[in-house]
């Protein structure tokens, strides 16, 4: 438990350094077992404290101590969903919210390294008030088949095994959205061929 706090801290801080979120934006958790800890509500990312974490039990979804970010359905939606997942990032990122804004799907298949860590699509998923059951649900049923989403008008998630690989894949998923607005002003630009992409994957 120590050493997953310790890492939703480092990476936090390492997420607001870098600019993917600002203000007291986004939501971080680990899994621990059959609870998750996740960031309290209305925390500045670059600023935590480990004390401050909140633990949830996923099965419940009950706090069991402090008050969770308001975003904890769509953390539990991704565990409940998927036994690898042991970390979570939610940020608002500049270009993925631009997209995600202008209703623009990211393109992974721009670059090599996109179909490598993002896989072939990244979901947008519809519009659905922040912390609502209704964008756990949306996010919960495209859940099983990507690890990186948009959320429409709202910004990015990223999953991974450990919070490290949903670090890096948040990372992937922004450099990739900002590749594809400047190829979109220049007009230029496309996919890697499906072949290429399936022999990448190894399909």
């Amino acid at each position: 438990m120590k050493d997953a706090g310790m890492n939703i801290v480092r990476y936090g801080r390492m997420l607001y350094e870098k600019g993917l979120t600002n203000g007291t934006g986004g939501n971080i958790s680990a899994r621990v077992g059959d609870v998750m800890l996740i960031t309290p509500s209305g925390s500045c990312k670059g600023m935590l404290d480990s004390t401050e974490l909140v633990t949830v039990d996923i099965a419940s979804g009950k706090a069991l101590s402090g008050r969770p970010s308001m975003e904890t359905p769509f953390h539990l939606a991704a565990y409940r969903n998927r036994e690898d997942v042991n970390g979570v990032v939610h940020v608002h990122p500049r270009f993925c919210t631009t997209l995600a804004c202008a209703r623009i799907d990211v393109m992974p298949g721009l670059t090599p390294e996109g179909v490598m860590v993002l896989g072939k699509r990244v979901p947008t998923i519809p519009y659905a008030t922040p912390g609502s059951n209704d964008l756990a649900e949306a996010l919960g049923k495209e859940v099983v088949h990507a690890d990186a989403f948009l959320l429409q008008s709202h910004g990015a998630i990223a999953l991974g095994s450990d919070l490290k690989e949903a670090f890096h894949r948040l990372e992937t998923l922004e450099f990739h959205a900002e590749l594809q607005y400047h190829l979109m002003v220049l007009g230029k630009g496309d996919r890697l061929p499906e072949a290429e992409i399936r022999r990448i994957l190894k399909e």
